[in-house]
């Protein structure tokens, strides 16, 4: 198995760097810490994602997508969340133009989406490199779209990054939204985030309600990159910029009201263009604020063979907010640190994935 090399973090200590991860990987597996490692490696570096077999419409190598800075890779936040919920998403989050907070584990680099579907347009803030302005309006591109989203695409030029945005609405009355935006690469930094909001009025059903509806993600995989600009001839391979895959799959959302709390599953992953089968994760129960926004962890499903769990195993963080007259509608995102399942069956390392839900009762 390939890993990803991050030696090149340390000015001039890379070979010590480089010799001493495993052995810091090794105690903390031992010591039951191995999420957090993979998880703060995650945030900050690119490597190799090495697959075992190969996927159709997939190049053998992917890029790992650190959102940030190069900042100490076993530095993790110890801030936690503004909305309701456990709080386990941490930090302080962004505020959107109709006062939703995102919560920055999710948000990520990412201020706001501003999407309308009637008009098929849709913008995005603060994401960077993807354009020349701090919003920036992508381009419709229809054949991309995963069953409830719609796909957007932006590129300046052949040398520049590429990135991809979906976005969602409620059909029951449109109160809640959520987008998504994410880069390829290249130098060695992907940047991704997605984003919710309410308008309009908001009450809490009564009694126990099922949210039903299609899920959306952005890895740093690599697909076949059917919609970037050619490059130019002669660019070295190391400018050459690459397209984030796609993740689809089905949500069922359980709350209760009278207990105030949430909980769901997201089942039916795959990779939208290759098909290749993903395991299922969990969004773990956690507390409805009485704002009706909600943050909580996500694991690998246990009743999902493939995920290869046999204890709770977090993976990442999940959080939205629920809309309408008696809570008809909620839309929230998800943020995984791994999704490849417990010792990488499917050849996959250092694996993110960021993606966004829109359901009605």
């Amino acid at each position: 198995m390939w890993k990803a090399n991050i030696g090149y973090m340390c000015d001039g200590h890379s070979r010590m760097f480089s010799a001493t991860l495993g052995r810091i990987k090794d105690w903390l597996l031992h010591r039951n810490h191995r999420i957090l490692v993979k998880r703060t490696i995650n945030d900050h570096i690119e490597g190799s994602l090495i697959m075992k077999y190969l996927v159709a419409g997939l190049a053998a190598a992917a890029l790992l997508g650190g959102c940030g800075g190069g900042s100490n890779p076993f530095e993790s936040s110890t801030d936690t969340g503004t909305t309701g919920g456990t709080g386990t998403t941490g930090g302080t989050g962004t505020t959107g133009s109709t006062g939703t907070t995102v919560p920055a584990a999710l948000a990520k680099d990412v201020s706001q989406v501003t999407f309308a579907p009637a008009t098929q347009t849709l913008s995005v803030e603060g994401l960077s490199f993807d354009g020349s302005t701090s919003i920036v309006t992508y381009n419709r591109r229809p054949l991309m779209d995963v069953a409830g989203y719609q796909a957007y695409t932006i590129q300046q030029d052949g040398t520049s990054r590429h990135a991809t945005a979906f976005g969602g609405q409620s059909a029951t009355s449109g109160a809640v939204t959520a987008g998504l935006a994410a880069t390829g690469g290249p130098r060695n930094r992907l940047f991704s985030g997605a984003f919710f909001e309410r308008t309009g009025t908001y009450t809490p059903a009564t009694g126990e309600v099922v949210y039903t509806g299609r899920y959306v993600g952005l890895t740093n995989l690599n697909n076949s990159g059917g919609d970037l600009i050619a490059p130019p001839g002669g660019l070295a391979p190391e400018l050459v910029p690459t397209q984030a895959a796609a993740v689809q799959g089905d949500v069922a959302l359980r709350a209760n009201f009278a207990d105030s709390l949430v909980e769901g599953n997201i089942f039916n992953r795959s990779l939208a263009e290759a098909g290749t089968l993903l395991p299922s994760i969990v969004l773990v129960s956690t507390a409805i604020g009485t704002n009706g926004t909600f943050d909580g962890s996500v694991e690998y499903d246990l009743r999902d063979p493939s995920s290869g769990a046999t204890t709770p195993t977090v993976v990442g963080s999940f959080g939205g907010i629920f809309g309408g007259t008696g809570a008809t509608e909620v839309a929230g995102a998800v943020a995984l640190s791994e999704f490849d399942g417990v010792g990488n069956p499917r050849g996959l390392e250092n694996e993110i994935e960021t993606g966004i839900f829109v359901l009605d009762r």
